[in-house]
């Protein structure tokens, strides 16, 4: 059977769009350390290509600061009008691809204080892609990962509202659903 080639992307300003949606989608910086996680996914971006387009990337459309030691990538008004403007010139399926890593990454790192997190990114066809991450009282670490599909940002919201209304209720729904 003849396997599907990969799709890369290669392009240093590309590669500069895609940090920049991944950012003003998931609403928040992220650490190179994460970046460079979540784009080796399928080996979407070449590390070195990567190091490349954050080298020049805080020139305008995003700012790096130093929290802990640790490099902080966050956008800046251009870079989310980049996003905005330009990530649908990237494949579809990186971009889907990138995303869902992203919230992945994003929530496992996001710390022990929240055991359920919930982020979604608005899809070009309108439709929003929400990630739930539920972590592990006891561990802190990330314990089931769940997609949802929303119609519109709307619904988006509504979801999300919903589970952070009672996280504890949603939690414990999902852990008796699996139990």
């Amino acid at each position: 059977m003849k396997q599907q080639p990969r799709i890369k992307v290669e392009n240093i300003e590309e590669i500069r769009i895609l940090v920049c949606h991944l950012i003003y989608s998931l609403g928040c910086p992220l650490s190179e350390d994460q970046l460079v996680e979540i784009t080796s996914l399928e080996d979407a971006v070449n590390y070195f290509d990567l190091m490349q387009a954050l080298d020049g990337i805080t020139e305008r459309l995003c700012i790096c600061h130093e929290v802990n030691g640790t490099r902080l990538y966050e956008n800046t008004a251009l870079g989310n009008a980049a996003a905005k403007e330009f990530s649908m010139e990237l494949p579809q399926s990186i971009r889907e691809k990138m995303f869902a890593e992203a919230v992945r990454v994003y929530t496992r790192d996001e710390g022990k204080m929240s055991l359920v997190s919930v982020r979604y990114a608005e899809n070009g066809n309108g439709t929003c892609t929400l990630g739930v991450s539920i972590k592990s009282p006891r561990t802190g670490r990330q314990k089931y990962y769940i997609t949802i599909n929303a119609e519109n940002k709307a619904e988006a919201d509504f979801i999300k509202d919903r589970i952070l209304e009672d996280t504890e209720k949603f939690k414990k729904h999902i852990e008796d659903y699996f139990r």
